[in-house]
């Protein structure tokens, strides 16, 4: 018997289809089925025809799209008794944010010493210790050889390397509250201090900040964005506005419905979908003048990604994209890819779109290389990246990400160096170090296409509750309506067609 794999299971057109529910065998949720032997089939031990086994796991409705697991045969005996289905793998999808060029699995460095050096973080403002930093020293980027560690309550971290060894590169990316620190091309000392900026809460001159400047503390109002993502916090003050959600991480709801209220952050690597939805619509508050594009929007939470901090599945991802829709969303973020063509996102992004929904998706975090999936369906609103000298502070690790091209005239402009781009990019929005909303209520420093997406989606909320021409306009009518006008509110930045689109949006026509 070969191993079990999983399949997504839809109608050979479109997201849903009486066939899906009326096939006996696609009904049996929760059962294993028989499946009939195709003819030429492999024959089993005794001489026979060699028919398969199927379990139904999940169906997002009765005529809707199913989760299957069984073996390759299987997948050819289901096609062949029930015509006029596709069958998908099931395929995975990562967070799109970066840690810049540090996405290499580390290695222990061949100059390694068993005892190793100490360094220490330091708060560059009062020289007070940090802890939570991520200390990553390549003594050989090109090679994946060097060491890293965290920062401890007093600052210090130990590294397993010879002390004045040559170092390539070094990152220090910041907990909670700091920007990171990037040096490169020098000899670490045993016993050496690195200074990390905290982010002044007071003043946003992020890049984020200077996008939303201007705009109003209300915008969006009466629209509803869904977050499609880690999850979202739910008592941050900077996020009173993010009013429900569910939890759509199919194995950890299968066996437990209650689960499915689990829509805040995930235990692991959860605070992606927090920023993302302080990027939509955070508000100011007190002191705190960091702010999302439109504050007035309604945000809901669909988590995707598990607890376990591992990847988003496609099966997943197009369950969260049809409820979305189903519970009256106007626009939904996709900060998430990755993955290969797939046709399971791609009809629930169709049906998004019939109904008058404008879904917004990362373009991906490979260094230049073409426009990853799903941004790159027609179907969405293509989003890269791009940065601007002066929003950040110049020894952290987002100078990294300034290379050509730059703006013009504006030369401080740049396209990030780890965005994606090609002829499917629509738009570019600020993804070079953005700061914004995290669990516990704190703001943190992402870069990444996930920050540059909420921006643009920010916008087109702004631009739907500014003009009840769009609004009132009935199902795909209305997208297309949205999409022209979030392209018509761009102006170029000079980059070039395939690196930002139609350029990079304002507020106000």
């Amino acid at each position: 018997m070969g191993e079990m794999k999983r399949y997504v299971i839809l109608p050979a057109f479109g997201f849903e289809s009486p066939l899906l529910a009326q096939s006996p065998k696609l009904r049996a949720v929760g059962a294993t089925v028989k499946l009939a032997a195709r003819h030429g089939a492999t024959r089993s031990s005794s001489g026979g025809v060699a028919g398969t086994k199927m379990r139904v796991l999940h169906s997002t409705h009765e005529n809707g799209p199913k989760l299957v697991e069984m073996t390759e045969e299987g997948e050819l005996n289901l096609r062949a008794e029930v015509p006029g289905i596709k069958v998908i793998p099931l395929t995975f999808y990562r967070k799109m944010r970066v840690e810049h060029h540090v996405e290499h699995r580390l290695k222990r460095s061949a100059a390694a010493a068993s005892v190793g050096m100490t360094v220490h973080v330091l708060n560059k403002k009062t020289s007070e210790p940090v802890a939570g930093a991520r200390i990553v020293a390549f003594t050989n980027f090109e090679r994946e050889e060097g060491a890293e560690a965290t920062s401890a309550r007093s600052g210090a971290a130990k590294l397993k390397l010879t002390p004045g060894i040559a170092i390539d590169r070094l990152y220090v990316y910041g907990p909670m509250g700091y920007w990171g620190h990037y040096a490169r091309g020098f000899k670490l000392k045993d016993g050496a201090n690195f200074e990390l900026s905290p982010i002044d809460l007071e003043k946003d001159m992020s890049l984020l900040g200077r996008f939303a400047s201007g705009l109003p503390v209300d915008g969006g109002k009466s629209v509803k964005v869904a977050v499609v993502d880690s999850g979202v916090a739910r008592d941050h003050p900077g996020l009173p506005n993010a009013t429900g959600g569910l939890n759509l991480v199919l194995d950890e709801i299968r066996n437990n419905p209650g689960a499915e209220s689990e829509w805040g952050p995930a235990k692991k690597d959860g605070e992606h979908g927090t920023h993302v939805a302080g990027i939509i619509g955070a508000g100011p508050f007190g002191k705190v003048a960091v702010r999302g594009v439109s504050p007035g929007v309604e945000l809901r939470s669909y988590r995707v990604f598990p607890n376990d901090g591992g990847d988003a599945t496609n099966y997943d991802i197009m369950n969260a994209i049809d409820r979305a829709v189903l519970d009256g969303c106007d626009i939904i973020n996709l900060s998430l890819g990755g993955g290969d063509e797939d046709e399971a996102v791609r009809a629930a992004v169709g049906k998004a779109l019939d109904k008058g929904v404008v879904v917004v998706a990362a373009a991906g975090n490979d260094g230049r290389r073409s426009v990853a999936y799903p941004a790159a369906l027609a179907s969405c609103v293509a989003v890269s990246a791009m940065g601007a000298r002066g929003s950040f502070p110049k020894e952290s690790t987002e100078e990294l990400d300034a290379i050509k091209p730059f703006g013009d005239p504006d030369q401080d402009c740049f396209v990030a160096a780890f965005s994606n781009i090609g002829p499917q990019i629509d738009v570019i929005g600020p993804g070079v170090g953005v700061v914004s909303t995290v669990p516990e209520k704190g703001y943190a420093v992402m870069s990444g296409t996930s920050m540059a997406c909420p921006a643009v989606a920010g916008i087109a909320a702004y631009l739907l509750a500014s003009d009840p021409a769009i609004s009132k306009a009935k199902k795909s009518d209305r997208a297309k309506l949205l999409k022209d006008a979030l392209y018509e509110n761009c102006r170029t930045k000079g980059f070039g067609r395939d690196y930002e689109g139609f350029g990079y949006p304002r507020g106000k026509v």
